[in-house]
């Protein structure tokens, strides 16, 4: 008996084993002698030997299948081909492990990187904050109308409003909070606050300390403010060692000692913010400009609730908007304002998705973060795709015998589909431990202090995003695969060899430009990122930063402190500008790179309502001498200025605003009208400066004169020399007239190198990601060039034959494969353009220089992108040339 008729009846053997049928040796001897017998009948037809054997086949196929249907095995059959399917995934793992580990790798890194950044993204936007009981917590935030300009802007509460609501309410238990900076003098470094109620962590679901205890209700009390604080545990680790006697210690913030009372768990809930936790009627001992418990106006703190038993949501929300109505009516009653206010409520779980202010640009920051890891598991399926599309060429004998035994499509989709899964699920397998991984990694690298204790726990949501990548991994590596499959030529497979029709040559140009244009993408935003720290330390933004040292103030200005506030400044302003180097004093009330709300002004005749935003700065009038900005027409203002009446004050104006309201005339001497009904005469006009987006001109912008007798805003000292010194006469200045003001004082260009630093974390997680890209772009492109190479090794062998030189071959390879390179770059150009001006568009009010179309990114991306390319198609090209023709030609 011939091995190969032995080898055609084996499927035929083994269903008959599995099924349990006994099938006769004498009929199995009987299909081989017919298969013989059917050959030589059609060798007698004239057909060659191969044609004759082919056709044998395809006629033992419709026996056996018509042997199926006879014993009605029909029932098993698919269960059947799906365990023998996955036994031959198996094997075929284990004939080639080499190159299924390179799949593996590949698409645990894409798999993993996703749901990893998911678990993280879940954590933090779409998950609420507490752990018990996420059902009975809530969120509140309101929506106002009708109140002060920019009011629709807050989402936070007046202290009125919440006392109001936790006094009435009888469906919610309510908490407030707001987040505060202080300077932690331990370490000298600002750290952020919260300020909270004193059931605040009993509402989140937090109710045990991990040491220590938590506030109770009498150190909350209006007139009380106990200096007492509790640690995160985040805080207590990197800051203080973990301190295991820390509890009872004192710690000094802001220049106030504060009693360490607990330390809070970080486990115990999703997300715990803030690094220490105040009362919050500490916060006029700490902001001493403001009583915000004394401004019925200013909305300032956030508030989260848990529901009572027995009452819903819409109980809640019902009983809430009854109880903001009458806050509203006392409101307009009392004519704090001249306007009327309206307050309708938003109630969320918590999660920072629902926030109603931020809900769109959570989705489009999740949509850009996720959009380029989607990228990444593209190109992880790109190269897995180009490791079944060889693999299946190689086993080109192999499926076209199934062919030939009767196999349908159906049947070979199912097999190679299987086997991708396979390979695919032992990847998804080993992403989910970078699941865990991805989030610590990166939180170290943005906040390491909030690494040390972060707790990230994958849920039903995070492993429903795993399994739909798999899946989708699944499809898109098979697809090409099965299509080449399908397209086999039976007898060019048959026969052994490569055959020009076995594999398209659009089907390997797809790959290479799908693998470019994905890579494209990434090496774009990797660029980006990269710069905008450069960017941020290279702008000029108008005016002066390397002489002029920002001193930030914390004094109480109230009505009951103002003459001592008086004295306080004055005595200050003197000593500074006696310290060497100092040479002159400047305030303004707005901060140079931070945005500033905008104000309402009109023209005179307008009523209020039609007239334009713009930034209001008030300054003293040494402020443009000390920042070195000068007059592009009229004048600044000078020291008799300050003699003028209020009704005939004056303005400065910059050159946004002449254009925006007089863009065809002088402005000189043109009147405008403030929202407190002042009217302004324009005496000068400066240039745009660059204060509050980093490389973008400001806005419409008008200086006014600050009164010499008021006190309080920012305080700026213009000097000569080295700035560390001054900065420490300056400290040591404040300190000795009042020891519980502390101050940092520094520089505009440190405060630009604070902005740069603050981007670079980000920008290393980017980078770090585009490498990875990167390099499974250049291995995707090695191999899809590598297995071009080899599928046209018949045609090199020809064209060698027929007299073509090696470097006319390697030219050919060369311009064929840089004409792939040119469609990838403009397929990424395409995906790239929409995905930075939708990147734009979120970042609009960031103070990030993000443009929409930017030469230096594209450029640079695409030339690292095409050198790379070329290193990797080197070797294929090399290898083309040292083509042997009598070798691959042998069979002809």
């Amino acid at each position: 008996m011939r091995f190969e008729n032995w080898l055609y009846t084996l499927p035929l053997r083994l269903r008959t084993l599995i099924r349990g049928n006994r099938m006769n040796a004498d009929l199995n001897e009987e299909l081989r002698d017919h298969i013989d017998r059917q050959i030589e009948e059609n060798l007698a037809r004239g057909m060659d030997k191969e044609e004759a054997r082919l056709a044998a086949l395809r006629a033992f196929g419709n026996l056996v299948t018509l042997r199926e249907q006879t014993h009605e095995t029909w029932t098993w059959a698919p269960v059947e081909h799906l365990w023998q399917d996955i036994l031959y995934a198996f094997r075929s793992l284990r004939r080639a492990p080499l190159p299924s580990a390179v799949a593996i790798i590949a698409l645990s890194l894409g798999i993993g990187l996703n749901t990893g950044v998911f678990t993280l993204l879940n954590a933090i936007f779409l998950k609420p904050p507490t752990l018990k009981d996420p059902r009975s917590f809530v969120q509140l935030f309101p929506q106002y109308s009708g109140w002060f300009t920019g009011a629709d802007q807050y989402s936070s509460f007046t202290s009125e409003d919440f006392d109001a609501i936790r006094t009435h309410s009888h469906a919610l238990d309510v908490a407030a909070w707001q987040r505060f900076p202080v300077l932690f003098e331990q370490e000298n470094k600002p750290i952020s606050t919260m300020q909270v109620t004193c059931n605040y962590f009993h509402v989140l679901g937090v109710d045990r300390a991990r040491m220590g205890r938590f506030f109770a209700e009498t150190e909350c009390a209006h007139g009380v403010g106990a200096q007492v604080a509790v640690l995160s545990e985040a805080f207590w680790k990197s800051q203080l060692g973990a301190d295991p006697r820390i509890v009872g210690k004192t710690i000094h913030l802001s220049g106030m000692p504060v009693v360490v009372i607990g330390i809070a768990p970080s486990d115990a809930a999703n997300f715990i913010v803030g690094g220490v936790f105040l009362p919050y009627t500490l916060e006029p001992q700490f902001d001493h400009a403001r009583n915000l418990f004394a401004s019925p106006d200013t909305p300032w703190l956030s508030m989260i609730g848990r529901l009572r038993p027995g009452f819903t949501r819409a109980d809640v929300k019902a009983e809430l908007s009854t109880i903001m109505s009458r806050q509203d009516r006392a409101y307009v009653e009392r004519k704090i304002s001249a306007f009327n206010r309206r307050t309708s409520l938003v109630l969320t779980n918590g999660s920072f998705i629902e926030n109603p202010a931020a809900h769109t640009n959570v989705i489009g920051l999740m949509a850009l973060i996720l959009g380029p890891l989607s990228l990444i598991l593209l190109l992880a399926c790109s190269n897995v795709t180009m490791l079944f599309l060889s693999r299946t060429i190689a086993r080109s004998s192999e499926i076209a015998v199934r062919v030939t035994l009767g196999a349908g499509r159906s049947r070979l989709a199912g097999m190679l589909l299987i086997e991708s899964l396979f390979i695919v699920s032992i990847g998804g397998a080993l992403s989910v431990i970078l699941a865990y991984r991805v989030p610590l990694l990166i939180m170290n690298i943005a906040d390491p202090s909030e690494a040390n204790t972060a707790v990230f726990r994958p849920d039903w949501q995070v492993f429903g995003y795993l399994a739909v990548l798999v899946a989708a991994a699944t499809v898109i590596s098979s697809l090409m695969p099965i299509r080449a499959a399908w397209k086999l030529d039976l007898i060019t497979a048959l026969k052994g060899r490569e055959g020009a029709a076995t594999v398209r040559s659009r089907t390997t140009n797809g790959l290479i430009v799908v693998q470019i244009a994905l890579s494209f993408v990434l090496t774009c935003a990797a660029v980006m990122f990269g710069r905008i720290p450069g960017l941020i330390r290279g702008v000029n933004p108008g005016f002066e930063t390397h002489q002029i040292v920002a001193v930030p103030l914390d004094v109480d200005t109230s009505p009951s402190n103002r003459d001592k506030a008086i004295v306080f400044y004055r005595t200050l302003e003197s000593k500074i500008l006696a310290i060497p180097g100092a040479q002159s004093l400047a305030y303004a009330s707005l901060q140079p790179f931070s945005q500033a709300p905008p104000s309402e002004i009109r023209l005179p005749g307008q009523a209020k309502g039609s007239g334009q935003p713009t930034s209001v700065d008030d300054v003293s009038s040494s402020f443009f001498s000390a920042f070195d900005i000068r007059a592009s027409q009229g004048r600044l203002f000078s020291a008799t200025d300050v003699n003028v009446t209020r009704a005939d004050s004056v303005a400065v104006i910059s050159q946004a605003f002449a254009r925006q309201f007089w863009p065809d005339n002088d402005p000189l001497g043109k009147v405008v009208v403030m929202p407190d009904d002042r009217h302004l005469t324009v005496l000068g006009v400066v240039a745009d400066t660059r204060s509050e987006r980093f490389g973008a001109l400001d806005g419409p912008r008008i200086y006014t004169l600050r009164d010499p007798s008021e006190v309080g805003g920012n305080l700026y000292v213009r000097f000569a020399g080295s700035a560390k010194p001054l900065e420490n006469a300056i400290r040591d200045t404040v300190k000795g007239m009042d020891p519980t003001l502390i101050v940092t004082p520094e520089t505009m260009w440190e405060s630009l190198e604070a902005g740069a630093e603050s981007l670079t974390s980000l920008a290393k997680i980017i980078l770090i990601m585009a490498s990875i890209a990167l390099l499974m772009a250049v291995t995707g492109v090695y191999s899809v060039l590598s297995f071009s190479m080899n599928q046209r090794r018949r045609e090199f062998g020809i064209k060698m034959v027929l007299g073509a030189s090696r470097v006319s071959i390697f030219r050919s390879v060369l311009f064929h494969t840089t004409r792939n390179i040119g469609a990838g770059l403009i397929c990424g150009f395409a995906l790239a353009e929409p995905a930075l001006l939708l990147f734009n568009r979120l970042l609009s009010h960031s103070p990030l220089p993000i443009n929409r179309f930017d030469l230096t990114v594209f450029g640079s991306s695409a030339l690292l992108l095409t050198t790379v390319s070329l290193i990797a198609l080197y070797l294929p090209a090399y290898r083309a040339t040292h083509t042997d023709p009598m070798r691959v030609l042998r069979t002809e």
